[in-house]
């Protein structure tokens, strides 16, 4: 039983690990690009820090968070390349979508 409890941890450490470096990377990759693109990118930048912060306090499934991760890179590449009114629409649709403001 102790194993198998063990390797439940392992597998839960490597999602939210997961999660922290694709966010990590994005922040990077944001951070590189220069100051062409930097409303969405703060924009971005804010929002994972908020729904980052509601993982951690409990108020957001983690199945939910992956499900905002994911569309949020559509958000991100339309960003680093320089379509920042795109970005930002599609900022606000997922923010919409799963009830932020």
């Amino acid at each position: 039983m102790a194993g198998v409890l063990a390797e439940s941890r392992t597998r839960k450490q490597h999602t939210n690990m997961s999660a922290r470096v694709t966010f990590l990377a994005t922040g990077l990759l944001i951070a590189s690009c220069g100051s062409g693109f930097a409303a969405c990118a703060g924009a971005l930048a804010e929002f994972e820090r908020v729904i980052n912060s509601d993982v951690a306090t409990g108020n957001l499934n983690k199945g939910v968070h992956r499900r905002i991760a994911a569309e949020l890179t559509r958000v991100q590449s339309e960003c680093v390349v320089g379509h920042d009114a795109e970005a930002m629409r599609r900022l606000g649709a997922v923010k919409h979508r799963f009830g932020y403001r």
